[in-house]
């Protein structure tokens, strides 16, 4: 027989539809004709802790510092324990020939089922079959071009080579900066720019200073209507002399004035992702993007109600268009939405090209709607609509712009008018909410639209205008909804152009995002970790950053409060795709990475941070000033060093003609009770081996250490 491992239940579902026969169900497996399919869930198993695979690093020092295994074990996550057991029972099973490896098709999908197989040690042989697209047509398309799993494996490499490169960097550098800083902090490679993202924001907000610009307009009469054009300037015009001096040169004259009308339809929006549902709701009923995709997960996992609900796509595949005239029905029906459907003109989410390893987050037609809590139900619709308005009426519209040049200086006005209102009579659809007031005015309907098409003259003189004084606004705080967008298309912060053009590459395959960090399934998370941190807080709608938070961002390099690394990661992710680059190139680049910054100059955060008081050992007393003296990552340093007090003790120091010397805790202890402490391994000028005492100098700023006496 076959065993097929597919990720989700649902696909193995899908999967076992493709496959004529009679299915049984068999605890978390499926049985037809000559095939087993099971399901894992997503990731079965997970890396080990550093303390796991060595003891010794249960206690954070920074002489254990950075954290590396050449080797990463790993360990069966403790509530996937049985599903484990059963789908290794099944993999060892002798019935079992072949393995059909199903997992989603991208790196994350084939790295997942590929350690397990490893993990169970499997020796069979294993094929490959690559759905994005659950319906029964994709699946026999799928299967038609099964092909052997030895093609993909460096695809999951590329996977495991970042989840690895992920833990070196957050293991390594959370424990860094908490040791030095005295601080529970943590470091990631998507949360940190996240944190950054809304630091940067609140303090542009802060430190915003308002100013002064201006708008020319030109007001005249066309059919007893007045209308006004605004003046189309590529800046802001902060001197209104500049628009004063415009108009005392005018003077009397005629121009001609073109008014055009076009009739198009609005683009019908496309189904929702989980950013973009999780960004609607958070607008519409104030849910956190965690609440919002656990809501998702029980419609999928509780009531089979929705596909995919962690997807990153927003477009569905040619068969889901086949397959709408039987799904539409159900789904009004539990909506109790009565309308007229258009299954013949095709809207342009339905298209296999834009289809990535999920497709966009529809309803299924099972799952009892009336049985769905308030906050299920609210998701539901969003989710229901969204697909329903595809095969609704569009809206029409009508936009009107007016035009005139007046010595040079182009003038403008446009007017958008609704002749149809299509599916906006059922729906109400969320307009962008990152538009100024003068976007959204011009999406606005006005006078233009009643006066007809064509060319009138019209006589102008100075009085036809005047000058409009505004000031700058300062960009609105994050909310979850813009915060989750800014993620999505984060490349548009980047200022270096060619790691700029790397993030926007990682995600040419995606139409939806342009430029992002972090996923759809991984972002809420990060968001609830940085608040439980204390780095985010939520205030009414908004997400604002802390005073931790701001402080810091001040002593963080560069390098870790952008998102380059994941660019730069992602280049050498490609190259491991594509097996031309080995996991190591990647774990081993960021492993130096790490090395460099745990080896730079650090400040550290102030002291009303610190949230871990005395958990330090005191070595001693200062001789300078009476403060306990703490052991650094390279000396022992008084903590007396925020008030002024300079005293240091290097671990390496050179002493009386000899290269270099070692001071090890021990010593400094000794040094700091005793006075003195005994060097041995030392050697004179004739080459012979010698031992003293020495005790400590102090001059100024200097710690040094002198000879006191020799020892025989």
């Amino acid at each position: 027989m076959k065993l097929i491992i597919a990720e989700k239940k649902e696909l193995a579902e899908a999967i076992v539809a493709a496959i004529p026969g009679e299915k049984k169900y068999n605890g978390s497996s499926i049985i037809i004709g000559d095939y087993i399919a099971c399901w894992i869930y997503g990731h079965i198993l997970t890396h080990k802790e550093p303390e796991e695979i060595d003891p010794s690093l249960k206690k954070w020092k920074l002489d254990t510092l950075p954290i590396y295994f050449s080797k990463w074990d790993k360990k069966i996550l403790p509530y996937r324990k049985d599903l484990f057991n059963t789908v290794k029972d099944l993999i060892h099973s002798n019935e079992i020939t072949e393995i059909i490896h199903a997992g989603d098709a991208d790196s994350e999908g084939q790295y997942l089922v590929d350690e397990l197989l490893e993990y169970c040690s499997n020796k069979k042989p294993v094929k490959r079959l690559m759905v994005n697209d659950n319906t029964l047509g994709g699946v026999q398309k799928a299967f038609s071009k099964i092909e052997d799993n030895s093609k993909y494996t460096a695809l999951g490499k590329s996977a495991e080579a970042r989840a690895i490169a992920d833990m070196i960097v957050g293991f390594s550098l959370s424990r860094f900066y908490s040791i030095i800083n005295n601080a529970k902090l943590s470091i990631g490679r998507v949360q940190t720019p996240t944190m950054a993202l809304v630091v940067n924001r609140d303090n542009e907000i802060k430190n915003h200073i308002k100013e002064k610009y201006y708008n020319l307009y030109l007001k005249t009469n066309i059919n007893d209507i007045d209308i006004d054009l605004r003046y189309s300037s590529k800046e802001r015009i902060m001197d209104k002399s500049i628009y004063e001096e415009f108009i005392n040169n005018v003077g009397d004259k005629t121009s001609n004035l073109l008014i055009t009308k076009k009739e198009n339809y609005r683009a019908t929006p496309l189904p929702y992702n989980l950013s973009d549902l999780e960004s609607d709701a958070a607008t519409l009923f104030k849910y956190s993007a965690k609440k919002t995709m656990d809501i998702t997960q029980n419609l999928r996992d509780k009531y089979k109600a929705i596909t995919y609900n962690r997807s990153d796509c927003r477009y569905l595949s040619e068969e889901h268009f086949k397959e709408a005239p039987k799904l539409i029905p159900l789904v009004a029906e539990k909506l109790n939405f009565t309308a007229t459907f258009d299954f013949n003109e095709k809207s342009r989410c339905f298209n296999d090209k834009y289809v990535t390893a999920h497709h966009g987050i529809i309803p299924t037609g099972a799952g009892d709607f009336e049985q769905f809590s308030q906050e299920e139900k609210n998701i539901y619709k969003l989710i229901a609509e969204r697909y329903l308005i595809q095969f609704l009426e569009k809206v029409k519209i009508e936009k009107t712009e007016a035009k005139v040049e007046i010595n040079e200086a182009i003038f403008k006005k446009s007017s958008i008018k609704i002749l149809e209102p299509g599916y906006t009579k059922y729906f109400k659809v969320l307009e962008d909410d990152n538009e100024n007031d003068e976007e959204i005015e011009e999406k606005k309907e006005n006078n233009l639209s009643k006066i007809p098409g064509g060319e009138y003259q019209i006589k102008i003189n100075d009085s036809n205008f005047f000058i409009e004084e505004k000031e700058t606004t300062a960009k609105k705080p994050y909310t979850e909804a813009t915060l989750i967008k800014d993620l999505n298309n984060i490349a548009k912060y980047v200022k270096d152009p060619e790691i700029r053009e790397l993030l926007k590459s990682k995600d040419k395959d995606k139409k939806d995002v342009n430029g992002s960090i972090g996923t759809t399934a991984t972002i809420p998370g990060i968001l609830e970790g940085l608040i439980e941190k204390g780095f985010l807080l939520r205030k009414e709608e908004k997400i604002i950053s802390t005073d931790l938070a701001n402080e810091y961002l001040k002593i963080l390099p560069d390098s870790l409060k952008t998102p380059d690394s994941t660019a730069l990661w992602w280049s050498i992710q490609e190259k491991i795709a594509r097996g031309e680059a080995k996991l190591e190139d990647l774990t081993l680049s960021v492993l130096e990475d790490v090395k460099t910054i745990i080896n730079s100059e650090h400040k550290t955060i102030s002291s009303e941070f610190s949230t871990v008081k005395q958990e330090k050992e005191v070595i001693g007393v200062c001789p300078k000033c009476g403060e306990p003296i703490y052991e650094g990552e390279k000396n022992f340093y008084c903590n007396g060093y925020k008030s002024g007090c300079d005293f240091k003790l290097w671990k390496k120091i050179k002493v009386f003609n000899q290269k270099e010397v070692t001071i090890t805790k021990q010593d400094a202890k000794t040094l700091l009770n005793k006075g003195t402490i005994l060097i041995t391994g030392l050697t004179n000028k004739a080459g012979k081996k010698y031992k003293a005492n020495f005790k400590l100098e102090i001059n100024d700023k200097y710690v040094n250490l002198s000879l006191d006496s020799f020892v025989n």
